[in-house]
Order: C-alpha cells, then sequence, then structure tokens
C-alpha cells in the first residue's frame, strides 16, 4: 500500500482528499501546515507528498526542497491556484514532480497521483529486468517502440505501414507480445500507445545504446 500526505491549511480540501484517496485505497496521512508537515517527513517514508504551495509560515515550495534533501525519493505534487501556476512551474523545476490547479476534479488528483507513482516504479534499477529486455529485443518490437514513442498514439494499420510490413500475422505476434509484458496498450479507441513501462524502457535502452 503506498503512502501518501496530504498538506493543505484548507481543513475542507484537506479533509476530501484524504477521504477520496483512503477510498482508493492508499495509507493517507494529513497535515494542516507546512511544518507539522514536514515533521511527519522527517520522521516517516511517504511515496507521495501532495503539497498547498501558498501556506503560512511554511510555504510548499520550502516543504518542496526540505522533502528532497531528506527524502530525496519522495515525490511531491504541488496544489496551487490559477493565479500561481508560473511558481508551480518554478517548483518542478525545483524538484516537484507535479501540480495541481484550484479548483480540481478529484477524479484529477488521482490521475495525477497513479502517474507520478507509476513514474517513480519505472526510475527504479528493475527496469532493465531480463524477461523486459527480451521483450523488446527483436528489431520489429524495437522499430514499433519507436515509432510509438514518436508518434503518441497509432492504429494497427498506421503501425504496419510506418514499419512496411506486408504481413499483418506477423506484425500481431510482436504487438501481442509487448501487450502481454505491458510495453504497449490499446486506449478506449483501440489506438496503440506506450505504456510508462514502455516508455521509461524505451529511454533507458536508448541511453544506454542496447
Amino acid at each position: 500500500m503506498k503512502n501518501i500526505l496530504i498538506i493543505e491549511d484548507e481543513k475542507e480540501i484537506r479533509d476530501g482528499l484524504v477521504e477520496v484517496l483512503e477510498d482508493a485505497g492508499f495509507a493517507v496521512d494529513s497535515a494542516d501546515n507546512g511544518e507539522q508537515g514536514l515533521e511527519k517527513i522527517a520522521k516517516k517514508d511517504f511515496d507521495i507528498v501532495v503539497t498547498d504551495l501558498i501556506m503560512p509560515v511554511v510555504g510548499g515550495m520550502e516543504v518542496l526542497r526540505e522533502t528532497k534533501h531528506i527524502k530525496p525519493r519522495t515525490r511531491v505534487i504541488l496544489i496551487t491556484a490559477f493565479a500561481t501556476v508560473d511558481n508551480a512551474v518554478e517548483a518542478m523545476k525545483a524538484g516537484a514532480s507535479d501540480y495541481i490547479t484550484k479548483p480540481f476534479r478529484i477524479d484529477e488528483v488521482q490521475t495525477k497521483i497513479r502517474k507520478v507513482l507509476a513514474e517513480a516504479e519505472f526510475d527504479k534499477p528493475q527496469i532493465f529486468d531480463s524477461n523486459l529486455i527480451k521483450a523488446i529485443s527483436n528489431q520489429i518490437r524495437k522499430d514499433a517502440v519507436k515509432l510509438l514513442y514518436k508518434s503518441g498514439r497509432l492504429k494497427f494499420t498506421e503501425i504496419q505501414r510506418g514499419l512496411g510490413i506486408e504481413d499483418a500475422t506477423k506484425l500481431n505476434f510482436h504487438m501481442r507480445v509487448m501487450k502481454e509484458h505491458k510495453i504497449i496498450e490499446q486506449d478506449s479507441e483501440k489506438f496503440y500507445v506506450l505504456t510508462p513501462v514502455g516508455k521509461k524502457l524505451f529511454e533507458a535502452l536508448r541511453s544506454a545504446e542496447l
């Protein structure tokens, strides 16, 4: 179970986030100010800290900097008002993983958290798991992943045409292998896209020149 800390001085927002995230299966703690939040961060390992940017005494930027100093693997998501989006972008440059603007939808918060958790998982060394490497070792699969990485989302026929493969059955086999290893997936419109695993794997392999 992933541990999340909510730091928010507005009680209604704080309590609402705690309730929804607990219902979603997360272990959630909360703090009503940055100072209290940092005390909790020092004592416990959290996977994600969601903190308001503008708070009295200790603001979100200080929470971000101190968290990255004492718990560098902890991911930080900033909550900001529309008027402070520029500050949130600066915070991301300082190490924040993402930001959420007020007012926000609850499903947006859950989506951001799951996205950041996925990114954290695939920043770990197991990205080089031998089964994943084997699944992408075939040249057709490498080329398909490269094409999807550049294009974002493609239909099967577009991938077939882009790779110059006449035999649809052959390509379908390779696509199925990559789906089984969660390197690619199909969205609601049946377009193929890279999963977070696929993106990180491709980037890691490209960097390592494998």
